[in-house]
């Protein structure tokens, strides 16, 4: 890394921070006892997604070479294909989650502006993304601007099953 931010950094740092306020108009209002229940449905509720939207930014800067620790615990909770649990008590509460959430996509962006353009521009050959992003940086631009969003638009959903109106 060197301390010249590349514009595929730039691009990708600041709408992965738009995502905190995101998150924040979605998750402010849920009631603290509802905020990892399914609702009797099977819709993601957002203690999940709010951790596996982290654990997977996580990850992001992992592959692209930044430290950071990701914990087993998230691994188990938040890993792509484990399905969302009805206990509650597996996850954080809400202000524990919401302030892990914030700090891991802020230090992840403070990462991403500190990578110079080659490592954006490395190729993506060999990792799970290849076939759609040619280099890592478009890896990043979807795991950071493309997955995050996707998910909250989950919390959104959950908000009209648990009749609350749309996030303001």
């Amino acid at each position: 890394m060197t301390s010249t931010t590349s514009s595929t950094s730039e691009t990708i740092a600041g709408p992965t921070r738009f995502m905190i306020g995101l998150a924040g108009m979605l998750v402010n209002d849920i009631d603290e006892a509802k905020f990892a229940d399914r609702l009797g449905t099977s819709i993601n509720h957002p203690a999940f997604v709010l951790g596996h939207c982290a654990y997977y930014a996580g990850m992001c800067m992992q592959m692209l070479g930044g430290e950071i620790e990701l914990s087993e615990d998230e691994e188990k909770l938040y890993e792509m294909g484990v399905e969302c649990s009805d206990d509650a008590s597996l996850y954080p509460p809400k202000a524990d989650a919401i302030t892990a959430f914030n700090e891991r996509i802020n230090t992840v962006a403070d990462f991403i502006e500190s990578c110079d353009e080659s490592v954006m521009a490395r190729s993506s050959e060999g990792k799970w993304f290849a076939e759609h992003f040619s280099t890592m940086g478009g890896g990043a631009a979807f795991m950071l601007v493309g997955h995050i969003p996707f998910h909250l638009g989950q919390i959104s959903s959950w908000r009209r099953v648990a009749g609350m109106g749309q996030a303001t």
